[in-house]
């Protein structure tokens, strides 16, 4: 009971003196690619090895 009243009294006092709560650091978030992009990504490489296998002799 007393942590709530001395949290209201902190944010009231706070509001009174105009002080601003500090801004989030933001993160820089990695680009998510979408999943066409992966689909192209997979196929892409899937018939690279295609074509390198057929273009390695056979023994």
């Amino acid at each position: 009971m007393k942590l709530a009243e001395a949290t209201q009294a902190l944010a009231a006092a706070v509001q009174a003196h105009g002080v601003r709560p500090a801004q989030t650091v933001r993160r820089k978030r990695w680009w998510k690619p979408q999943i066409n992009v992966l689909r192209g990504a997979v196929f892409a490489v899937a018939l690279a090895c295609l074509v390198w296998a057929a273009s390695v002799p056979r023994t």
